[in-house]
């Protein structure tokens, strides 16, 4: 509906859309806000690897947090190419399109930078829908969420960005400075405020890892803007794990990108060969967060080890290009995607002078209250009649 069209006391219509399982963890907080917010019509749309047996069906982690009667877009076909993600994003975008014109909300809550948002940005920008964007002003160099994030932001109306200097890049794309609100990382909210399984009722849920044994948490996505070198690079990070057998090591597999499903076969069949390893599609929002604040540490090149891993004082070994230009906190450790590399940058990650290093470590994003700074100023302008999606550039003064 119009805003004009909207009658005396109605609820605003709020849709969000989630396509991961990660993405889904971070925005869950804000989405329980809105849920419980009497002013508020949350409509929820799922899509991407939530629906594809291939990556976990974690759709079912949705239901069980309490957000039932969701729209389903799917979107993913068997392929693995770049190819098929275009592909994919081009069904995406017009699904979206049908969606929002039949539901037409008020305001479009997103997060993060994947090519299924990127799609319900486009079809709602088009369609004249206002976005609330988070995440965005972030870098990350390997992938191209990069350029889409920055997309995102350019059709977005509202910015809840992760820390200040993500602010600043966000108003360096042109957004007016009052819409650009640094409220920090949603991970970092999770770790603060998520309730966490005991390492004993995690290893009696899981039934890994094996009693007294030091364990990591493992995660390697494809780096989409090399071409075909995830599964060479897989294999020089499973030589270095197999350097510490004193090691257990849970395995979350990659998400929908190209060279995706590539990697997680390697993944299964290498994982069925050790007993040191679990290898999971997805653990779920409590369980992981309950991984990770028992671990020795996070390997791999997840956002995750660079957000909210800091927030639990244990160190980060990430490896390669993808995460490259994120703000970083000193405990993580960056290297190559070369075997002897990682395997060196592991060693330090575990000795105690590193180890008690992370523990004093702050994390840059914020105080753990993210939605709880969010939910006010979507309200606000929920509440506000100037929903115009005409925007001035904002020009900084400044000399290159």
């Amino acid at each position: 509906m119009s805003f004009d069209e909207r009658g005396a006391g109605a609820r605003h219509s709020v849709c969000a859309v989630t396509g991961t399982r990660a993405e889904f963890g971070l925005l869950r907080p804000l989405l329980a806000r809105l849920q419980e917010e009497p002013a508020v019509e949350l409509r929820l749309i799922v899509t991407g690897s939530h629906l594809s047996q291939a990556f976990g069906q974690t759709a079912c982690e949705i239901e069980e947090a309490g957000f039932s009667g969701y729209e389903k877009i799917p979107v993913l076909s068997g392929g693995d190419s770049q190819a098929d993600m275009v592909q994919a994003t081009g069904r995406a975008l017009s699904a979206f399109a049908a969606s929002f014109s039949r539901l037409r909300p008020e305001l479009l809550v997103i997060l993060g930078d994947r090519y299924e948002i990127f799609a319900a940005a486009a079809a709602a920008a088009m369609l004249g829908i206002p976005i609330a964007h988070l995440c965005g002003g972030e870098t990350t160099e390997g992938a191209v969420d990069e350029f889409l994030r920055h997309s995102i932001t350019k059709m977005s109306t509202l910015h809840f960005t992760g820390c200040e200097e993500y602010r600043r890049r966000v108003i360096q794309l042109g957004e007016a400075p009052d819409r650009v609100f640094n409220v920090g990382e949603p991970g970092v909210e999770n770790a603060a405020n998520l309730a966490v399984l005991t390492p004993e009722d995690l290893r009696a849920d899981l039934g890994f890892p094996r009693p007294d044994r030091p364990y990591a948490v493992v995660t390697f996505h494809p780096v989409t803007l090399e071409r075909e070198t995830g599964e060479s690079q897989l294999r020089q990070l499973i030589q270095a794990m197999d350097a510490f057998p004193q090691l257990d090591y849970i395995v979350t597999l990659a998400n929908a990108d190209a060279g995706g499903r590539a990697i997680n076969r390697i993944w299964e069949e290498e994982g069925a060969r050790r007993r040191n390893w679990l290898v999971v599609p997805s653990l779920g929002a409590k369980r992981y967060v309950s991984a990770l604040r028992s671990a020795a540490f996070v390997l791999g090149n997840s956002s995750s080890g660079i957000t909210e891993a800091p927030s639990f004082h244990i160190p980060t070994v990430n490896i390669g290009d993808r995460q490259r230009g994120r703000v970083m906190a000193g405990s993580v450790l960056c290297c190559p995607a070369d075997a002897a590399a990682i395997e060196s940058a592991i060693r330090r990650a575990m000795t105690e002078e590193f180890r008690s290093f992370a523990a004093r470590e702050s994390s840059p994003f914020g105080d753990g209250h993210t939605s709880e700074k969010i939910l006010p100023v979507l309200l606000g302008f929920l509440e506000s009649s100037d929903k115009s999606l005409k925007k001035p550039f904002y020009d900084l003064s400044f000399e290159v």
